[in-house]
C-alpha cells in the first residue's frame, strides 16, 4: 500500500484492513480496547501503549530535595499530558514532611504561559480536557480530600487567557481514591504514604495500570527488590525520567501489552520462521 493512500485511509480503516499485518497505537485504555477489538476479526497483531498511573516510592533513607526534584518533573512536566508521567507519589512516612514541604513551594512557584514564552509549565492540550481535568480535582474536594497546592483552573500569567491548570498536589489519599486510581492526565499528583515496604509494593501494584515506576532509595538490596516486585514495564532508581531508545518501554495490565524502543520494538515487525531439513536421501 502505498505512502499516499494510507494518508487518505482513517486509523478505524487502518485497524480492520485485513491487509495491515501489524498496528502500534499509542492512546487512552478505551480507545485502545476499540482499536483490539476492530482488529480482532483479522488476528492482526497489535503493540498497544496505552494509559499510565505510575508510581515514584520513596523510602525513609531517601534523599527528600532529590524525591521532590524527581516527583517535580515527573508531574509536571508537559503539564502532567504523558502518559508515563509520575502521578502517584508513595513515601514512607518519615519524610513525608520534609518531601511536601519542598514540592510545595517548588509547585507554588511555576510560571503558566504560552510554550513559546520559555514558561515552567505550558497549557492543557484542549478546553474540553481542562474540563475534565477541573471534574477529577473537583471531585477530590467533594470528598475532603487535603490539597496541598493548586487545584483550579488559571490563565497564561502574561495574557491572561488560554487553558491551564495550576500545579497540584493532593496529600495523604487512600488506596481506593479516584484520585488515585484513575488517570488525569494534567498537573495532578496523588500523595500516597506508608510504613513498610510490603506496603509500598502493595500500593505501588495498587491500580489497573502497570506502565513504569521509579524507586528512591539509598538500599540497593531494598532497591532491587522492590523494583523485582512491582507489575510494570520499566522502573528506575532514584530517578525518574531515566532510559533512552535502547531500552524497551511499554506496560503491562491496562497499560498495554508488547514493546517499543530498543530491540523489543523491532521484533513486532518481524515474525519468525522455523525451517527443518532432513539428512535423509
Amino acid at each position: 500500500m502505498s505512502s499516499q493512500a494510507l494518508a487518505r485511509i482513517s486509523a478505524a480503516q487502518l485497524a480492520r484492513d485485513p491487509r495491515i499485518k501489524q498496528l502500534t497505537f499509542t492512546g487512552s485504555v478505551s480507545t485502545g480496547i476499540n482499536v483490539a477489538q476492530m482488529a480482532a476479526p483479522n488476528v492482526t497483531r497489535l503493540t498497544l501503549e496505552l494509559g499510565g498511573k505510575s508510581p515514584l516510592i520513596a523510602f525513609g533513607d531517601a534523599d527528600p530535595e532529590k524525591v521532590a526534584d524527581g516527583a517535580y518533573w515527573a508531574i509536571f512536566s508537559n503539564s502532567g499530558q504523558i502518559c508515563s508521567a509520575g502521578s502517584r507519589l508513595i513515601m514512607h512516612r518519615a519524610i513525608r514532611d520534609d518531601v511536601l514541604a519542598i514540592l510545595g513551594e517548588r509547585a507554588k512557584s511555576i510560571r503558566t504561559a504560552h510554550g513559546l514564552t520559555a514558561p515552567d509549565m505550558g497549557a492543557i492540550n484542549s478546553e474540553l480536557h481542562l474540563s475534565r481535568i477541573k471534574a477529577h480535582v473537583e471531585a477530590a474536594k467533594g470528598r475532603g480530600a487535603h490539597l496541598l497546592t493548586g487545584g483550579d483552573v488559571t490563565v497564561d500569567a502574561d495574557t491572561g487567557k488560554g487553558w491551564f491548570f495550576q500545579p497540584t498536589v493532593i496529600a495523604d489519599l487512600e488506596p481506593d481514591d479516584p484520585a488515585v486510581q484513575e488517570e488525569i492526565f494534567g498537573p495532578v499528583l496523588s500523595v500516597q504514604n506508608f510504613d513498610t515496604e510490603d506496603e509500598a509494593i502493595q500500593l505501588a501494584n495498587g491500580t489497573e495500570f502497570g506502565l513504569i515506576a521509579s524507586v528512591y532509595t539509598q538500599d540497593v538490596g531494598r532497591a532491587m527488590r522492590v523494583a523485582s516486585a512491582m507489575d510494570c514495564g520499566q522502573v528506575s532508581i532514584n530517578d525518574y525520567w531515566a532510559g533512552g531508545l535502547e531500552l524497551p518501554f511499554g506496560g503491562n495490565k491496562k497499560s498495554g501489552y508488547g514493546r517499543e524502543k530498543g530491540w523489543e520494538g523491532l521484533d513486532a515487525y518481524t515474525k519468525v520462521k522455523s525451517i527443518t531439513i532432513s539428512n535423509a536421501s
